[in-house]
């Protein structure tokens, strides 16, 4: 096993070239300490990340002004949304020779998109809706639609429990040489001989926790996740203590606001690649295996269990030399007996657009409202126009 799956150094001043290396002047040992609190203690609070990792306040505070200034947000909220009455629904499709932006228009028309990518391969969009639990089998016929109005060739629909963000396991990384260690033998050999010490499970309900003015909080998080509570006051239309008890009272205790994702890039996005891997495994045991060793995996941005299936979708992002070490690690746990299949969607980093919960569909008395008759007079209209 060794021969096919062993221990890469990559040194990262190797692989820039002359690209810009701002990513190198960032990831030394003192920021890596304060990414590494942050994502435990939670983006918004650096006097704990201060007290936890015993450096400065006023130098946490600069460091991460300087960063944000450079690069923009630096965390993102990424709600429980099945607490919020949603699933997570997973577009893949094909457009019709010509249609591509069509058919991106097509998926914004009922406004439950979250985010939607180009990729290579089979399909030439992916994209991922919150949709309203009562609306899923809606959800599907406006999809159906697409193709029956010959605006995509083929789709799959691919539903999943909420997206749990992973951060860098900076363990593998050595500041000082500017390199990371790929241990793929390693990780073989844990996720063969190990324990499951999570179990990955489906959402148990899709009750509404939340109402108007949460959802607000929430978007606003989603957007910059380190938003104070005196500027997310004026946005709600409460005060900073009504925030406070929103926040405090209602989404920690729910666990709607536990997960947040980093814009840490451990290596350049010129040299990498952003892919979307469906995994079924043979049976529970394997998955909640894999599951348990993920934070090890730098290189996977965050994770969605497939209802009701053994399976989860794996989004990951690696050097393009590490490429084919990540498949040869699949194809090896198929041997092993723990994989049954996979299946890898790349998708092209400089076409992504997103924007947050569709929180204009809620209404406090009728919770979400969504009008799939209108939506498919609107998808004609559309049609009409394209042709």
């Amino acid at each position: 096993m060794s021969s096919v799956l062993s221990t890469d150094t990559v040194r990262l001043e190797e692989q820039y070239s002359a690209v810009e290396q701002k990513i190198l002047k960032n990831l030394d040992s003192m920021t890596i300490r304060i990414f590494s609190a942050m994502w435990k203690l939670g983006p918004r609070n650096l006097l704990e990340v201060a007290r936890q990792t015993r450096i400065p306040f006023t130098s946490i505070y600069h460091k991460v002004e300087r960063i944000e200034s450079r690069s923009g947000e630096l965390a993102y909220l990424e709600p429980k949304i099945s607490k919020l009455g949603l699933v997570k629904v997973v577009v893949l499709a094909s457009a019709r020779l010509g249609f591509e932006e069509a058919v991106t228009q097509a998926l914004k028309v009922p406004n439950l998109w979250t985010a939607i990518n180009y990729c290579e391969g089979t399909f030439t969009h992916d994209s991922v809706h919150a949709v309203p639990f009562r609306y899923l089998n809606e959800f599907r016929k406006y999809i159906s639609q697409l193709r029956e109005l010959d605006l995509i060739k083929r789709f799959r629909i691919i539903m999943t429990g909420d997206y749990t963000p992973n951060f860098p396991d900076f363990n593998y990384y050595d500041p000082a040489a500017h390199e990371w260690r790929f241990t793929w033998n390693r990780w073989f050999n844990e996720l063969v001989g190990a324990k499951a010490s999570t179990h990955l499970d489906d959402p148990h309900s899709y009750d509404v926790l939340v109402d108007k003015k949460d959802l607000l909080i929430i978007k606003e998080l989603q957007i910059n996740g380190r938003k104070s509570f005196a500027e997310l006051a004026p946005i709600a239309g409460i005060s900073l203590y009504g925030v406070k008890y929103h926040f405090d009272k209602k989404l920690v205790p729910a666990g709607i606001v536990q997960n947040y994702q980093f814009n840490i890039v451990p290596y350049p996005k010129e040299l990498s690649a952003i892919h979307e891997i469906m995994i079924e495994f043979n049976g529970e045991l394997p998955m909640d295996k894999f599951y348990s060793i993920i934070p090890k995996l730098f290189f996977v941005i965050g994770t969605s269990k497939i209802l009701g299936q053994p399976s989860i979708l794996l989004r990951t992002y690696i050097l393009e030399s590490q490429l084919p070490k990540l498949f040869v690690f699949f194809s090896q746990l198929a041997k092993a007996g723990l994989v049954h299949s996979y299946s890898a969607v790349r998708k092209d980093l400089q076409s992504r657009i997103s924007q947050t919960i569709p929180y204009e569909l809620f209404d406090d008395n009728k919770g979400w409202s969504c009008d799939f008759e209108r939506y498919s007079k609107e998808l004609t209209k559309l049609i009409e126009a394209w042709s």
